[in-house]
């Protein structure tokens, strides 16, 4: 094999290239702002998969007849689908993610409604190398707004990254 051609995928045989997504923990830095893309538009199906999924009883998620007659007047979309997807939409981004060690936060700020776009956007709020050989901690604070611009969900959380080199299965042939 030759020389590694793109940065963002991995040589794997002859003009064969795997996708690897996300940055490595060096590369992250205080007070950087992501904006993931694309966004989900949220379908009332997702919505009632969730909540039966769930088992959420609660009739305003899927229950249009029993939404008409709430402050909302139509189904609410269950939040737990909500910060489902916002968390995800941040994939690329964190795709050398080890581990979510914990939510400090999570707010939702505006309902979601079937047939809304959801979109992401992540500051760094810090970064902690702890001498682990294969990863660091960064801090983060995940932002979901509609396609209005407004803001549904706000959420801290905290994860591992991995250090450049240290991905497992990063090489060719895995």
């Amino acid at each position: 094999m030759t020389e590694r051609a793109f940065s963002s995928h991995v040589e794997i045989g002859p003009r064969r290239f795997r996708e690897r997504l996300g940055l490595d923990f060096e590369e992250f830095a205080a007070g950087q702002v992501f904006k993931h893309r694309p966004g989900l538009t949220i379908s009332q199906q997702d919505n009632v998969e969730e909540a039966l999924d769930t088992l959420n009883r609660a009739m305003l998620h899927y229950d249009a007849q029993y939404a008409a007659h709430t402050e909302w007047g139509r189904p609410l979309v269950v939040s737990t689908l909500t910060v489902q997807r916002v968390i995800g939409m941040t994939g690329k981004t964190f795709g050398k993610r080890g581990r979510v060690l914990g939510f400090g936060e999570i707010a939702l700020r505006h309902p979601v409604f079937g047939g809304d776009t959801l979109y992401a956007e992540t500051e760094v709020r810090s970064t902690r190398d702890d001498g682990h050989p294969s990863w660091g901690r960064l801090a983060l604070f995940t932002r979901g707004v509609n396609q209005d611009g407004a803001l549904v969900c706000e959420i801290s959380w905290e994860i591992e990254v991995y250090k450049r080199g240290a991905l497992p299965f990063a090489e060719a042939g895995y």
